[in-house]
């Protein structure tokens, strides 16, 4: 039986749709959407959350400027950027007020499909003919660039190591930031965002730097973001940090 303090904490958040917060360890994806009430969508696939973001078109934020660097190096030496999760191109526009992008720049976002249609829409609106759109990571060859913020800890399936053993094209570079990880057991919680409810995935450090290493990667530098990740009732869950890591090709 449910402890009855949690049960009206999580009733009371549920029925306020409050975002940023975390409910419930679940080993997995499919138990935490199991144990989620269903008074609210789940995940990312929804047009209504296309619009979040918009204010960041037109700058990038303090955790976002390890990554940009990074980006800034890798550019020099390579044409085109493959992005996990980069909703309707965030990043590409953000990071084109501060680096120099080659003109023949090709910058591929993957995202879900509610989210990549809107940001197509966006690229035409924004005249961004370098920006495009897909919704599987195999409709990609690949890129000189593999980038991911913020994003991975959506996706249980796929692995990153799975994505680039995929691509024909392997990436000499790649920049993983604002990613929740630790040194403990992988585990899954459930994010409320205000609209809707989002698996969430935190990763074990070692175990991810060591997949990509296996694919013949070297962590060139890392970085980390205070940001705090409490899962209330569950004392021994917690981050007080994000992680953001740069790899280079063998």
């Amino acid at each position: 039986m449910p402890n009855p303090i949690q049960h009206l904490y999580r009733r009371a958040i549920d029925a306020f749709h409050r975002g940023g917060t975390y409910r419930g360890v679940y080993p997995n994806f499919e138990e935490a959407v199991r144990a989620t009430p269903k008074i609210k969508p789940i995940g990312y696939d929804h047009a209504e959350l296309s619009l979040w973001y918009r204010e960041k078109l037109t700058k990038i934020f303090d955790d976002d400027y390890p990554a940009a660097f990074w980006m800034g190096k890798a550019l020099q030496d390579s044409r085109s950027v493959f992005e996990i999760g980069g909703h309707v191109g965030v990043a590409y526009y953000g990071m084109s007020h501060y680096l120099d992008y080659p003109p023949d720049l090709r910058w591929e976002v993957c995202d879900v499909p509610a989210i990549a249609r809107e940001g197509a829409h966006l690229a035409k609106e924004m005249n961004a003919p370098n920006l495009s759109f897909v919704s599987s990571h195999r409709e990609s060859p690949g890129a000189d660039i593999l980038f991911t913020a913020g994003a991975l800890q959506y996706i249980e399936s796929p692995t990153l190591a799975e994505v680039i053993a995929d691509f024909k094209v392997k990436p000499n570079h790649i920049i993983v930031n604002k990613t929740p990880m630790w040194d403990g057991q992988p585990f899954v919680t459930m994010q409320s965002i205000g609209f809707s409810y989002c698996p969430y995935l935190i990763r074990n450090r070692q175990a991810f730097v060591a997949s990509i290493e296996a694919l013949g990667y070297k962590l060139r530098d890392s970085w980390i973001k205070a940001r705090p990740l409490k899962v209330r009732f569950r004392s021994g869950h917690k981050l007080n940090h994000y992680t953001g890591l740069y790899f280079v090709r063998q």
